[in-house]
């Protein structure tokens, strides 16, 4: 295919051989940092997400329970002053207003409440922190066909937990009749009664993502081209034109008209080529000469 192409369409094809190369090799090392990118800003979100969260606990255990517990009698049910685990699923209820593709929840396998019940992926993650295989699980996980960035931490029984899970007899009537008698019951302290995680979609990071490829491939196809077509004009005005030049004089010469000239003005390898057919010319002239006489 090549022998039968000018010089200048070999180059040009061998250049846009070049770049399709080029292009898919980028499109290749996007598509990998890519996925760098979608885990390093995934991991991002939910980092943000779960030091709000914690640092909403902290203010609960510091300044609202202990103030509830001065205001509020003893025998009264308020569990929002006191109970980290449903101020933060209503902490969370609020920001996902705001954020609604962003999921926050405490799951467990024997929840209080049958919202909070854990699905098959929750439960393998909380059976792997009471293995004590995970300090924090982090990884992806699909939820109703939507793929998901999560990280979980376990939740661990505290003293303060016991009062309201330990057996219906001991937690407050109001409780019970709120939620049952069912489940959320023979918690025991120290153990992983399930986990909070923390879902952030990943379909908007990949789509802004696969942006910043489309936009880098656009830039550097636009490169490309404007590369070619220096080069195809420093082939045309370097080479071609001289070759074609030196051509001409050639069947010029051929014909008879001695007198043409091979001008070539650069000092490169075409003007040694021109030099030897001016040389060659002379000894034709001479030559000529000599059967003339």
């Amino acid at each position: 295919m090549f022998k039968n192409m000018s010089i200048r369409k070999r180059i040009v094809v061998m250049l846009a051989m070049v770049y399709v190369i080029s292009l898919a090799l980028v499109v290749a090392g996007g598509g990998y940092f890519l996925k760098r990118d979608v885990v390093r800003e995934a991991q991002q979100k939910t980092d943000l997400f779960a030091s709000v969260m914690s640092n909403s606990a902290r203010y609960l255990h510091n300044v609202i329970r202990p103030k509830a517990e001065e205001l509020v009698p003893a025998d009264a049910y308020f569990p929002e002053g006191g109970v980290g685990v449903l101020m933060l699923t209503e902490v969370a209820r609020y920001i996902q207003e705001d954020y609604p593709e962003y999921i926050f929840r405490f799951a467990s396998p024997n929840p209080l409440n049958p919202e909070s019940l854990s699905d098959e992926l929750e439960d393998q993650v909380i059976s792997a922190f009471e293995e004590g295989e995970y300090e924090t699980w982090k990884g992806f996980a699909k939820r109703d066909g939507v793929e998901f960035y999560a990280v979980a931490k376990p939740l661990v029984a505290g003293s303060d937990c016991i009062s309201c899970h330990d057996t219906p007899d001991v937690a407050h009537p109001s409780q019970v009749e709120e939620y049952g008698t069912r489940s959320g019951y023979g918690y025991l302290e120290g153990d992983v009664v399930g986990a909070r995680f923390i879902y952030v979609p990943i379909a908007v990071i990949q789509q802004e993502a696969m942006k910043r490829i489309a936009y880098f491939s656009g830039a550097f196809s636009v490169f490309f081209l404007l590369v070619l077509f220096a080069v195809d004009r420093f082939v045309v005005s370097s080479v071609v034109k001289p070759i074609e030049h030196i051509v001409e004089v050639a069947e010029e010469i051929s014909r008879g008209r001695i007198e043409c000239e091979f001008d070539v003005k650069t000092n490169d390898e075409i003007k040694s080529l021109a030099d030897a057919f001016d040389r060659m010319k002379v000894s034709l002239a001479k030559a000529m000469d000599i059967l003339r006489q």
